[in-house]
């Protein structure tokens, strides 16, 4: 009986210690010939799959190229045991130090502190050591603490869930970690503190706490009906290149586009059902034609309707509005837009100049004596920019001097720089250019001034003239940018919805899938908690998966969408919305 008690304690010590820290995954470089397809079929796993463990790569894969694939001898026999009883984690792409140091609970500090390989930057396939939290807990409790729980059931996402309780994202994964591998059926969750329990905690950068003020507050009445239509080109066959290139670019199919924003679209009323929204929708084609629209109106009755998503094309969906009633939402950018005021037509496109003078707005709200550089590549047809920004700058209360760089052939010195920055005031040197090679050059440059100078880059947009630009380069200069979406790739939410529209569609989803979500679930929640969209708009600010919604009314009664997010990026690569 000894001999068996002593086997089994044996085997018991020996799977523990082989199994407990093997790698689930490993990295693979990709050889001449291979695919998604013969990876995927060599590591018993599907392309889906290997996809979503590498959501960076693209379906062609090129030789030489590292991704993460499952450990085929995962599970199996070794001897690895663990670092000084530290956990360990292995970079995937696309994890941040805020993102690993959420999942576990553990400072940015503390992370890099048990592993300085890490200080430079992470990269997929690394191996961490989690070192034990204790210090980091954010909650000081005076006294017991009777929380309000919720058990999970099917269809419930983290989005969905703050919101219904009226808490931040952050605050459930600070009450319940195990929140950071997902949600699973039949979780019991901490929801937040009641009777007279006080918790401090400390403040986190979570998007959907970003603006405070005037912050549109949900209070979803589902016993109203909500009729909604949608009106989409859906016969994509009856439209030529030249109008899918007028309004989207040579470079996107409209099918693609069509469907994406259908499938976003449908996915926002099927989540708000799910929440007890009792949602009616009906579906009609547009085949991008006034005709079938005048055919339309004429066949449906639209008096019991609240709310018209489309036509895709604008002018389609300015001649709708001034023949039905109801709330008509033009979901797509037109440079006509900006010259048209119709009372029921909503823009839920900002206008193209806006980012720009939000920017502005942002940077006369806070400067404090910065000393200011504004870099420009010396081309002819960006003159005009320049000076349109210099003279906005000068607007500025208290701004005196503007220092003025062009680079030379594209290429700009340190010395250049150095000649006018200052040690003894924060430096904001403003990019004014979309040439990659003027980019990457005042970049390369000013890194290597960041040590004795505090300097913040900051640009009009973040287009592609960033695209070769490192990251960790743009953290380590405070890099600020305005733009109309932006995705946090940290947030539990928006990894959710991804997730969610994977499984469901087998594809990645598309910006256009995002504003057919973002647009009708806003629109809808709008009504749903004011009972009548027009109140619903002027009820204050929003962000959804990639989308701020700030509408107001403009001189004519024409609803306008203001919402832009003015970005940070910090050394830690976490991306920070600006208040303003």
């Amino acid at each position: 009986m000894k001999r068996i008690t002593l086997l089994l304690v044996f085997l018991f010590l020996f799977s523990a210690i082989t199994m407990a820290q093997q790698k689930k995954y490993v990295t693979y470089t990709v050889k001449e010939g291979e695919s998604l397809r013969s990876i995927a079929k060599a590591y018993n796993i599907t392309t889906r799959d290997l996809l979503q463990l590498n959501p960076d790569i693209s379906k062609n894969l090129k030789p030489n190229t590292v991704i993460i694939v499952p450990n085929k001898d995962y599970g199996k026999v070794g001897t690895k045991a663990e670092k000084n009883n530290k956990k360990l984690y292995f970079v995937l792409p696309k994890d941040t130090l805020y993102g690993i140091s959420k999942m576990f609970g553990i400072t940015i500090d503390e992370l890099i502190a048990a592993n300085p390989q890490i200080a430079d930057g992470l990269k997929p396939g690394m191996e961490l050591l989690i070192p034990e939290s204790g210090k980091i807990a954010s909650t000081t409790i005076n006294e017991t603490i009777n929380y309000e729980y919720h058990t999970v059931i099917k269809d419930d996402t983290m989005y969905n869930l703050s919101k219904k309780y009226d808490v931040s994202q952050a605050e459930l994964l600070r009450l319940n970690p195990e929140l950071a591998n997902g949600l699973k059926l039949g979780m019991q969750l901490k929801i937040k503190a009641i009777n007279k329990t006080t918790i401090e905690k400390t403040a986190n950068n979570v998007k959907s706490e970003s603006y405070i003020a005037g912050h549109f507050k949900e209070n979803i009445d589902s016993s109203k009906e909500i009729n909604v239509v949608l009106m989409l080109p859906y016969q994509t066959n009856r439209l030529n290149d030249s109008t899918r290139n007028e309004n989207f670019g040579k470079n996107h199919s409209l099918l693609n586009i069509v469907t994406d924003f259908h499938l976003g679209a449908t996915m926002a009323i099927d989540s708000l059902r799910k929440r007890g929204l009792d949602i009616k929708v009906k579906f009609l084609d547009t085949e991008n034609s006034i005709q079938k629209l005048q055919t339309l109106v004429n066949r449906n009755d639209f008096k019991t309707v609240d709310v018209v998503i489309g036509p895709l094309f604008f002018d389609n969906a300015l001649w709708l509005s001034k023949h039905i009633e109801v709330p008509v939402i033009a979901p797509f950018y037109s440079k006509s837009q900006s010259a048209v005021s119709v009372s029921n037509l909503v823009k839920a496109a900002p206008e193209e100049n806006l980012p720009e003078s939000e920017l502005f707005k942002y940077l006369g709200q806070n400067y404090k004596g910065e000393n200011i550089v504004v870099v420009n590549d010396g081309n002819s047809d960006s003159q005009s920019k320049l000076w349109r920004v210099v003279n906005r700058l000068k607007a500025i209360e208290n701004v005196q001097n503007i220092a003025v760089v062009k680079s030379e052939n594209g290429f700009i010195s340190s010395s250049k720089f150095a000649e006018k920055l200052t040690k003894t005031e924060n430096n904001w040197v403003i990019l004014v250019s979309d040439e990659m090679v003027t980019t990457a050059s005042a970049v390369n440059s000013l890194k290597g001034l960041a040590d004795n100078y505090k300097i913040t880059l900051i640009a009009l947009d973040k287009g592609k003239n960033f695209v070769s630009v490192d990251n960790n380069l743009l953290g380590k200069l405070n890099f600020i940018f305005p733009s109309t979406d932006f995705l946090d790739v940290d947030d539990p939410n928006e990894n959710n919805f991804y997730k969610t529209f994977q499984e469901k569609n087998y594809a990645i989803p598309s910006k256009y899938a995002l504003k057919g979500f973002d647009i009708t679930y806003d629109a809808l929640v709008r009504i749903a908690t004011t009972g009548n969209l027009e109140i619903g708009l002027e009820a204050g600010k929003s962000s959804r998966i990639s989308t701020m919604f700030n509408y107001g009314k403009n001189s004519l009664g024409c609803f306008e969408n203001n919402g832009v997010y003015i970005i940070q990026y910090n050394t830690a690569l976490t991306p920070t919305i600006l208040n303003y």
